[in-house]
């Protein structure tokens, strides 16, 4: 008894001492909480890119699926081939506030290096950029339902932006941020991840900026707007490589994560899954098709589900993800064509491309056939990238998507339960 007396006399004050500084030790700064007194720009910076490859996983399964590019047959989780296909998706569940949640973080990063003094102009230019790329991620789920321009977590008095106020602040983070980036000079103060080869420098971050522009533009038929934007990249747009562009890029290092895309496509199950219809409706001898899909010889079956049809467009867990090519800027270039009504150049345009992946050329492009062709090569060069619920829903041909059970529609993402009073 003496001796246990004796040891803690001992060991007391060491106790205190330890506990004492541990408790000051504890007054820190919360790293997922940063601050323009906390951070610095570069982990603003880095941090914002890992947010965007955080929330993709979920974000692009949500419009895939609702855009009926893919299933995923998630026996764990009803909800992607229940509520996903049929509706309503539940404003309190993890497929509608994950991707919120994780692009506004992104946004908070963002109005961070906004309104911190150590921000320059190349800081503020691709945090804008960052911000508008991310409004528009949020929007390609919402829609008609708008999302939040306010990042402080004032939902009692500031309502939720209109679809329009959203794209007007969309076309303002742009316009600003190029303009801050033509002031930055020759180089950035901060690196960009490996995603952002070939664009990061103020003047080459800029025509990734203003291919947003040209994206954004295209979705409210501001031709001279998008034409604009595009005649400024055009060395990108239509150089050799239709693959040039900025990825999110992923690694196996500690915070950072693998492509959730990818699948063995020739395991014994598989989650992802491409919807049936893009077999069907490819056209003869088209690569897009043949590079990118396995036709399996079994078929999996869930919920009222089935697919014989495995993506193969990633070979591994670690490949990149793009956020914008410059096939995409062709194809925008050929709805800037249709929105003016010359139809021989968005065929010439259309017919390159067809061309390159091996696929007999169009002839007679007109009105009557102009918006579905450029779709027809838009679902087919930008195959699993997330971009046909929203060109879609442009064109108002979501009545068009395959609806393969009784029941289901076409779903649209609500504001989150978060973020509503009450």
């Amino acid at each position: 008894m003496n001796t246990i007396k004796n040891t803690m006399i001992k060991i007391l004050p060491v106790v205190l001492v330890l506990f004492w500084t541990g408790c000051e030790d504890l007054d820190f700064p919360d790293p997922n909480n940063p601050t323009s007194d906390t951070a610095t720009i570069q982990s603003l910076i880095t941090g914002a890119e890992a947010q965007m490859r955080s929330g993709f996983g979920v974000w692009i399964r949500d419009l895939l699926v609702v855009g009926r590019e893919a299933y995923y047959l998630e026996p764990a989780d009803p909800r992607y081939t229940g509520e996903l296909l049929h509706g309503p998706v539940d404003p309190g569940g993890f497929l509608c506030y994950t991707p919120w949640a994780a692009n506004y973080k992104v946004m908070k990063n963002c109005e961070t290096i906004l309104n911190s003094a150590d921000a320059d102009a190349g800081a503020k230019g691709v945090a804008q950029t960052l911000n508008a790329y991310c409004l528009m991620r949020v929007l390609a789920m919402t829609d008609e339902n708008g999302a939040r321009l306010n990042y402080d977590g004032d939902i009692n008095n500031v309502d939720v932006a209109t679809k329009a106020q959203v794209l007007a602040e969309i076309e303002s983070l742009l316009n600003e941020g190029h303009a801050n980036l033509g002031s930055a000079g020759d180089a950035f103060s901060f690196t960009l991840s490996s995603g952002f080869d070939g664009f990061n420098t103020p003047g080459t971050f800029k025509h990734f900026n203003r291919g947003l522009m040209a994206r954004v533009s295209v979705l409210q038929d501001k031709w001279d707007q998008a034409q604009t934007a595009l005649t400024s990249v055009d060395a990108w747009m239509n150089g050799a490589d239709h693959d040039a562009g900025v990825y999110h890029v992923f690694s196996s290092g500690a915070n950072d994560g693998d492509n959730q895309m990818f699948e063995d496509p020739s395991a014994a199950t598989l989650k992802l899954m491409v919807h049936p219809s893009f077999l069907t409706d490819a056209h003869d001898g088209d690569a897009r098709l043949t590079n990118n899909v396995l036709v399996r010889e079994d078929t999996i079956t869930y919920d009222g589900l089935e697919s014989y049809l495995a993506p193969t467009l990633y070979s591994g867990s670690y490949d990149p993800v793009p956020m914008m090519r410059a096939v995409e800027l062709q194809l925008l270039q050929a709805e800037v064509h249709i929105g003016n009504g010359d139809y021989s150049s968005a065929e010439a345009v259309l017919n390159s491309i067809r061309s390159a992946a091996g696929v007999a050329e169009y002839t007679g492009t007109d009105a009557t056939n102009a918006v579905d062709r450029v779709l027809h090569e838009k679902r087919y060069s930008l195959f699993l990238e997330g971009h046909r619920l929203t060109d879609m829903r442009h064109y108002g041909k979501t009545g068009e998507l395959p609806l393969d059970r009784d029941g289901d529609t076409v779903v649209t993402f609500p504001i989150p339960e978060t973020e509503t009073p009450g």
